[in-house]
């Protein structure tokens, strides 16, 4: 290191700041003097802005939300937001721009987006906020509750500010109104939409279900209990028409037997048996037919049925056998018939039936002429009358049991064929039911919700719900806002007072002359003897006293100029 550097840094520790002040005193009063009156200068003519301000309140809806429920529900903070985005936008700015003159001056030099974004940084919106839970445990994850807000604008002129911040006042209001209605309104056209979408649904389901039901009718799952009852019943009914059928097939044979043993002409003894010989014998005759095909030509019964057929022909003679063949013929075809119906083409007494009718007819075919002819004409025994209206009547009750035998029969079988069907019907069925009641649900619970939209609409149209209210309407400003002229005027004097000190010491620091006995010490490395004060002639006295004359003056003149300059 040099000893230029070593002597540089010994005067800056041993530098005497009080002693250069105190030397270099008209240097620091000059620049003293000359920073004041610029601060003064700058200060006074910086240009003053005025802020004009309106406080909005948010307030809670006149209906409350547990009867009629808002359909805006995003907080007043977030809408706040969406709100200044559509307020600030270049349309409305450029509008109050043109309608107020605002920046005559700038337009001339700066482009309208410049403008516009020079206005944008002069509104100021400040929201004032509480904690939605008053638990302090819950204050970290509970939002902010927006409870009002105020809405600024600063120029240099006071009544440009409050004009421009009442439309400014009456934009975020209408805007808050329009927004609130829009959004009501497109939640109920939203939901009324989708209501109709479903509604829509709904209606193809049911017209599903109607085409399953026509096409199923009788084999539906609601069905199937009442076609199990009417089935038991149809076929209740049905054994009892076939035990009523077999009692009048029994009723009809025995009168038909009955009916082949009375002669339709001849009187009946009191015990029922045929009063005339021919009639004996013809009973006879049907006797042995029937005991012959039952158990054989040599059965005791049949042998002794043949005997006294025998007799009876000797003591009658001739006899007119054709009539007796063919009474015991339309007997015999009568009873196989009748056993057709019960047992079938291949059971016995069929096959023993139909021998004996074929016997009958061989017999009837060879018998000879008749020597004594039978009576003719309508029957006249009321016995054999009675009998045959009988056996008509069983007919008749018959085909009636038939008829309703086979009706139940066919009905049967179409129960049971519904039965069998509801199965493969009930899963399509209940698939599409259940399809139309979760429809039917979500339609029913749109409308519901399109009703409470249309209310919260209509509540939202007569500013029922959270509304915009001014409570403090933009005062006309007296004082500006802005600049803070004895904050600057302080700042000024202070940094000046600095900059002075600063080149006071800094001039002393650069002067090589000495002027303290340490000085000495530091540069000789000895202290001195003695030290003999300077002495000042009057010529110098004279000069100082001029000096001080002329900054003074200088002093006084410019302190009264600011003071001309600024009052």
């Amino acid at each position: 290191m040099s000893n230029a550097a070593i002597d540089r840094d010994d005067r800056l520790i041993n530098i005497d700041i009080l002693g250069a002040l105190r030397r270099r005193k008209w240097i620091g009063l000059a620049i003293g003097v000359l920073g004041v009156t610029a601060t003064v200068t700058i200060v006074k003519s910086w240009p003053a802005t005025y802020q004009s301000t309106a406080t909005i309140l948010i307030e809670e809806p006149d209906v409350p939300a547990d009867l009629v429920k808002s359909t805006v529900s995003t907080f007043a903070n977030d809408r706040l937001q969406v709100i200044q985005q559509r307020v600030m936008t270049s349309q409305h700015l450029n509008e109050i721009i043109d309608r107020f003159g605002l920046y005559p001056e700038e337009q001339k030099t700066m482009p309208r987006s410049a403008l516009i974004n020079k206005m944008r940084s002069q509104v100021e919106l400040e929201v004032v906020s509480a904690n939605l839970s008053g638990q302090q445990q819950q204050r970290r994850q509970q939002p902010q509750a927006s409870i009002a807000f105020t809405l600024s604008f600063s120029s240099e002129d006071p009544n440009v500010a409050q004009q421009v911040a009442n439309r400014l006042t009456d934009l975020y209001l209408a805007e808050n109104d329009r927004t609130r209605q829009e959004k009501a309104a497109g939640t109920t056209q939203f939901l009324g939409e989708q209501a109709h979408k479903l509604y829509a649904d709904v209606q193809a389901l049911e017209k599903r279900l109607l085409d399953l039901r026509s096409k199923y009718n009788g084999s539906l799952p609601e069905q199937f209990a009442m076609n199990t009852q009417l089935l038991n019943q149809a076929q209740a009914q049905l054994m009892q028409l076939r035990s009523e059928q077999q009692i009048l097939t029994d009723k009809k044979s025995y009168l038909q037997s009955q009916l082949g043993t009375i002669s339709p002409y001849t009187p009946m003894t009191s015990n029922g048996r045929p009063a005339t010989p021919q009639a004996q014998l013809m009973d006879l005759e049907l006797q042995y037919s029937d005991l012959s095909g039952r158990y054989g030509a040599k059965h005791p019964d049949v042998v002794r049925l043949q005997r006294q057929i025998e007799v009876l022909r000797k003591q009658i003679g001739g006899v007119d056998t054709r009539a007796l063949d063919q009474a015991k013929f339309s007997t015999l075809q009568a009873q196989l018939n009748e056993a057709m119906q019960r047992y079938g083409e291949k059971h016995p007494d069929v096959q023993r039936l139909r021998r004996q009718l074929d016997e009958a007819k061989a017999q009837m075919d060879a018998a000879p002429a008749p020597s004594i002819t039978a009576p003719s004409g309508p029957p006249d025994n009321p016995m054999y009358l009675q009998l045959q209206n009988q056996l008509a009547d069983a007919d008749s009750q018959l085909r009636g049991i038939n008829e309703r035998a086979s009706a139940l029969e066919a009905n049967i079988a179409d129960l049971q064929k519904r039965i069998l069907q509801t199965p493969t019907v009930e899963a399509e069925y209940s698939s599409l039911q259940s399809q139309h009641q979760l429809a039917l649900q979500r339609y029913q619970n749109f409308k519901d919700k399109e009703a409470d939209a249309q209310v919260a609409e209509t509540m939202e149209q007569q500013s029922k719900g959270e509304t915009f209210s001014v409570i403090e309407p933009p005062q006309y400003p007296d004082v500006p806002e802005s600049p803070n002229r004895r904050l600057l005027m302080l700042v000024g004097v202070f940094m000046t007072g600095m900059l002075a000190a600063a080149a006071m010491v800094a001039i002393d620091m650069l002067d090589p002359r000495i002027y303290e006995p340490k000085s000495l010490m530091v540069a000789f490395g000895e202290m001195p003897l003695a030290t003999v004060p300077y002495i000042r002639t009057s010529d110098e006295m004279r000069g100082r006293r001029l000096r001080m004359i002329g900054v003074a003056s200088v002093a006084a003149i410019l302190m009264a100029g600011l003071l001309v300059f600024g009052f």
